[in-house]
């Protein structure tokens, strides 16, 4: 039997509430004072929980600063894949990767901590780290398979077509960074050019025959 609404909210309700108001608590620590200040106990206060909540939805406080990255990874991933739907299928490799890349922009730009987590604060903790590095394999992963799409890869040609695409790959976020910090004075309009004529210059290269 399920438990009693409790002033009209549902147990199941409120457990989900609660889960949802620590993640958001850890977005928030993590983006203003990084991994060493998201501690279990400044989470659950950030969230206004008593810390025994906490432990109904999460083992420790690695599996939440897990959970609140994979959020970020996947929601930035299917706003990529938006853009390249958005653009359609008659589009040039240049035009889809400045769809996707003003889709995932686009995220960041509503909520700004999420890509100061993904890409500066998630580097300070292990955990974190690691999943940081299986994000950009995937990223990678997935440039190859749209490089192979629009361009004829020859054969022989898989090595130079992963050192390009996990050289795109880590310039943009090397690239995001220093925008985020001031350093690249641009639009998030320019920056989706730039990441565009950039994978368009490389996937030119990677179609190329081997010398």
């Amino acid at each position: 039997m399920s438990p009693r609404p409790y002033g009209g909210v549902t147990a199941d309700r409120r457990r989900a509430d609660r889960r949802a108001a620590l993640l958001e608590a850890a977005l928030d620590l993590l983006a203003e004072e990084g991994v060493r200040g998201t501690s279990l106990r400044a989470v659950c206060a950030h969230a206004g929980l008593n810390p025994r909540y906490f432990y109904e939805s999460f083992t420790d406080l690695d599996a939440l600063l897990a959970e609140v990255h994979d959020r970020i990874v996947a929601e930035i991933a299917e706003a990529a894949a938006r853009g390249v739907a958005a653009a359609g299928p008659d589009a040039g490799l240049r035009a889809t990767v400045r769809s996707a890349a003003m889709a995932a922009l686009d995220t960041g730009r509503a909520d700004p901590r999420k890509i100061r987590v993904m890409l500066v604060e998630a580097t300070a903790s292990p955990v974190l780290r690691a999943r940081q590095h299986a994000a950009r394999r995937d990223y990678t992963r997935r440039v190859i398979e749209y490089a192979r799409t629009f361009s004829d890869i020859p054969p022989g040609a898989d090595a130079r077509v992963h050192f390009i695409a996990t050289m795109l790959v880590a310039g943009w976020n090397e690239n995001l960074i220093a925008w985020l910090d001031g350093e690249l004075q641009t639009t998030l309009s320019g920056l989706a050019d730039m990441f565009a004529d950039a994978a368009e210059a490389l996937a030119t290269h990677a179609a190329a025959r081997p010398r």
